[in-house]
């Protein structure tokens, strides 16, 4: 390690540094963007079975879900050794689609409050979310290249902190965009929570199918979503502490705040894929007799399948599921014991 060099700068400078901290922060770097990828690509899967890109809210989470796998394994790959090309293009890659991956969420958010005031679906979004989210992803990316400001940034390849222009760099090209992220995603949830409330739960009048329909429709895609900014204030948290660290104090970082930092920014995928596996709808799905049954009839019109009495706890159960060529997919249960019907959509 040469003079004025931290044990962190050593983990990219030398080859062969053995330093225990080193290893440690590149095994939790990788280990995270490997459950990420996986756990975006079992989460496309799951779309793709049940046939769920015919919807436009959907096609936004499989936006986010293929940038969170891409980023990962940009993580996966980020041990290139000092200031070279490589080291260059990773850090670019690295900030366009950290970047995007902020941006698509953010298109989420602000689509679910157009919804939520207008009760009106506006596909014709779907064309300017991408050209929004790639345009500025792609031109705030390239502008480090001017007076080459990519390069090692601590624990990967990034914008880097010699100057203070690169600090500026660094929240002008990202972390601006994960602070609206956090705290204009919490906002937007406040809102639409409170619309939904005053809509939903306010009203006291006779019972009605459409208000029952509209608290249904709460509990299940609503309350999901309040996870959502408290999660990207976890994740978001720990790395800008990491990086204030490093700018406040730069020639002493702190391995437990570099280590949390390698674990939590490849982890974004596995989270989202997470919090989306958990709406109750898609739990429903993934039992296996459900799950086999949708992969078994993939290409046809409609199939059906039954429960066995044990599982259903009295006589059997049989379940259609049925897609129309509108592309309105749903699920409708049927008990044979009473013949009484219930439908209930996949994605409202």
């Amino acid at each position: 390690m040469s003079s004025g060099e931290t044990w962190l700068d050593a983990c990219f400078t030398d080859p062969d540094n053995r330093d225990s901290r080193c290893r440690a922060i590149t095994i939790g770097r990788t280990t995270s963007a490997v459950l990420s990828m996986v756990g975006c690509l079992f989460a496309l899967f799951v779309i793709l079975v049940f046939r769920k890109f015919r919807f436009f809210t959907q096609r936004l989470v499989i936006n986010v879900l293929c940038v969170c796998f891409i980023l990962a394994a940009v993580f996966v790959g980020a041990d290139d050794i000092g200031d070279t090309v490589n080291c260059t293009i990773s850090g670019f890659f690295v900030n366009l689609f950290a970047l995007t991956q902020n941006l698509w969420i953010m298109c989420i958010e602000i689509h679910l409050l157009i919804m939520t005031i207008t009760q009106t679906r506006y596909p014709h979004l779907e064309r300017v979310y991408h050209g929004v989210v790639w345009s500025t992803g792609l031109l705030l990316s390239l502008v480090p290249f001017i007076g080459d400001h990519y390069g090692p940034a601590g624990i990967w390849c990034w914008i880097k902190s010699e100057t203070h222009y690169e600090n500026a760099l660094r929240v002008i090209c990202y972390y601006f965009w994960l602070l609206l992220l956090v705290f204009g995603g919490g906002g937007i949830y406040i809102y639409i929570i409170y619309r939904v409330y005053r809509s939903v739960y306010a009203y006291e009048g006779t019972y009605t199918p459409a208000v029952e329909a509209k608290k249904r429709n709460y509990k299940k895609n609503i309350r999901p979503l309040i996870l959502y900014p408290f999660v990207g204030l976890l994740l978001g948290s720990i790395s800008t502490a990491n990086r204030l660290q490093n700018w406040v104090n730069p020639n002493q970082p702190v391995f437990g705040l570099n280590l949390a930092h390698s674990i939590v920014s490849p982890l974004w995928g596995f989270v989202n894929a997470l919090l989306y596996l958990m709406n109750r709808d898609t739990l429903h799905q993934l039992k296996p007799a459900v799950f086999a049954a949708a992969v078994r009839n993939w290409g046809k019109t409609t199939f059906t399948f039954t429960k066995s009495a044990e599982q259903s706890g009295g006589g059997p159960v049989v379940v259609e599921y049925t897609i129309r060529q509108d592309g309105a997919d749903e699920v409708t249960g049927a008990q044979s014991r009473d013949d009484s019907s219930v439908g209930v959509p996949l994605m409202e």
